[in-house]
C-alpha cells in the first residue's frame, strides 16, 4: 500500500481518537474524515462503502443536531454515535499496516 494512503489512514485514526477523547467536535471529525477519504488514493471499493456507510451516520446525526439547534447529544444519539465511530475506527484499523509485517525474517 502507498506511504501516502498509509498517511491519511493513520490521520483518519487520529481523528477518531481525538473525538472519542473529547478534543474535537463531531462536526470536525466529519469534516476531517470526508476529507482524508477524498485523499487516498485507491480505497478498496468494499471498504470505500462500509466506510461512507458508517461516516453518513456521523454526517446524519451532526445535520440532525444542527437542523433542531441542539447543543448536546441524548444517550440514544451518543449511542448511534459510538457505534458507527467504532465500526469507523475497526475500517481504518484494517487498513493501517501493521510495521512488524513489513520486517523480514532473519
Amino acid at each position: 500500500m502507498l506511504k501516502y494512503d498509509q498517511r491519511q489512514y493513520r490521520r483518519m485514526l487520529d481523528s477518531i481518537v481525538a473525538f472519542e477523547q473529547g478534543r474535537v467536535h463531531l462536526d470536525t471529525l466529519v469534516t476531517d474524515l470526508e476529507a482524508l477519504l477524498n485523499a487516498v488514493n485507491s480505497p478498496n471499493t468494499v471498504w470505500k462503502q462500509n466506510f461512507l456507510n458508517n461516516w453518513g451516520k456521523l454526517e446524519d446525526e451532526k445535520t440532525f443536531a444542527q437542523f433542531k439547534g441542539l447543543t448536546t447529544f441524548d444517550e440514544e444519539a451518543m449511542g448511534r454515535l459510538r457505534s458507527a465511530v467504532d465500526q469507523l475506527k475497526l475500517l481504518v484499523l484494517e487498513e493501517i499496516d501493521d510495521p512488524a509485517d513489513s520486517k523480514r525474517s532473519p
